[in-house]
């Protein structure tokens, strides 16, 4: 509105400034046919002209400075951004109907050219449009983890490219808001941090040890304000320090038991970790998973009942309390069975709600299986955890793994198979 009356207020001044111009070169001209000296005249004339132009270029420099004030306020207005807003959520049946593709190449090539567009094709006029969209890949980048695999992969290689310069773009996109808006964009900061956290431990996760996952110790946490960011951040911290555990206790395990990389939650790991002498190492591992387990807790204080986060969180924290029982030397069973029961029943309502709204077509979106498929991995984890605290697991009927399509259910199967005779499978 602003800048609207100044181009109307500039283009009336240019009209006059015309008229103006116009008139002394005819009051010149005429005063020139009817007097002979016409050299103060001439003076008289140049004076008024060059006086009218001076006075249109300092009024269009100050205009051009309105204007880009204007324009500089409007980029670093933050009014209503999601990224403040500690009510905001997730709706993760839209995310679901929205990248809707059969196989898993398609689903994520939706979800990254969404998010391409977003940041790469759109032209974002302001701060808090900035923010929105970077909160929107937040939300989206849980959903990576289904679609990036193991490093060696053609396909994961393009994928993993297309993510790294996205996420360059925005951080290019976030410096030049900074030069724009100093000090009003710290919020900003910390959520591209913690995006690019999550994107490093997901690369970590998939085989590329090189990564540096201590990433996510830079991203200040206390400074996220809404509920989604603060869970991502809380959840992952979990995580971090859960795999700070499990990476000693590999360690532990190989020096101990022989070269090889072991699984320690395995049904064969259990009995091993049950008979792990006091130490150090041993003390610092319960430290970690004790954080962990804190941190977990308060993800889930963060996100409530939300279906989703509660399908993932607390199935870590059901991983780590079962570590834990097995270290301590009270070997608390109790707290990771009700965890993982909890688990359980997130993820069999999330897959629930996902059949009942998407339908339960004979091929689902890939998406819609990818969940599926976790919660028939908490329930073959609850199994293998009861046989690793050394119960006779009889008459259980485990899930039918099908194609196995994410590689994780078979070798679980079949660690409690060479545990256990009696199965209805």
């Amino acid at each position: 509105m602003f800048v609207n009356n100044i181009k109307k207020i500039y283009t009336i001044v240019i009209i006059l400034t015309i008229i103006v111009s116009i008139s002394a070169i005819v009051v010149f001209l005429n005063s020139a046919s009817a007097d002979h000296n016409t050299l103060d005249n001439l003076i008289i004339f140049v004076v008024t002209i060059l006086s009218v132009l001076i006075s249109i270029l300092a009024y269009h420099i100050s205009v051009k400075t309105y204007i880009s004030i204007d324009a500089v306020n409007a980029i670093s207005r933050m009014d209503g951004n999601v990224m403040e807003n500690e009510n905001y959520r997730t709706n993760i049946i839209s995310v679901i109907r929205r990248f809707n593709a059969q196989k898993k190449d398609e689903a994520c090539d939706q979800i990254l050219s969404y998010l391409e567009n977003i940041f790469v094709k759109r032209s974002i006029y302001s701060g808090a449009k900035l923010a929105d969209s970077i909160q929107e890949m937040i939300d989206l980048i849980v959903l990576f983890s289904f679609v990036i695999e193991r490093k060696g992969s053609m396909h994961n290689d393009n994928v993993m490219n297309r993510i790294e310069r996205l996420i360059a773009i925005i951080e290019k996109k976030v410096h030049t808001f900074e030069q724009l808006s100093e000090g009003s964009c710290i919020l900003i900061e910390e959520s591209v941090k913690l995006l690019k956290a999550v994107y490093t431990y997901q690369c970590y996760k998939s085989g590329r040890s090189s990564v540096d996952i201590v990433l996510l110790l830079d991203v200040r946490g206390a400074m996220l304000k809404n509920a989604i960011s603060r869970t991502i951040y809380y959840n992952y911290m979990g995580l971090f320090y859960m795999n700070k555990a499990i990476y000693k206790l590999q360690n532990y395990l190989c020096v101990h038991y022989g070269n090889g990389v072991y699984d320690v939650l395995s049904i064969e790991s259990a009995q091993l970790l049950i008979d792990m002498p006091s130490s150090p190492d041993k003390d610092l591992i319960i430290v970690y998973l004790n954080e962990a387990v804190l941190n977990f807790d308060i993800a889930i204080k963060h996100i409530s009942d939300e279906l989703m986060w509660n399908a993932f969180i607390q199935y870590n924290k059901g991983r780590t309390q079962y570590m834990l029982s097995l270290l301590s030397s009270f070997n608390n069973t109790r707290l990771w069975k009700i965890t993982m029961k909890e688990a359980i029943d997130y993820r069999t309502k999330l897959v629930a709600v996902l059949d009942d709204i998407l339908g339960r077509s004979k091929e689902p979106a890939y998406f819609q299986r990818a969940f599926i498929d976790q919660l028939k991995v908490a329930k073959l984890m609850y199994v293998r955890f009861n046989i690793g605290c050394g119960e006779t697991i009889e008459d259980s009927a485990l899930p039918d793994i099908g194609c196995d399509e994410f590689n994780r259910l078979r070798y679980i199967k079949e660690d409690i198979l060479k545990h256990t005779k009696v199965f209805n499978c």
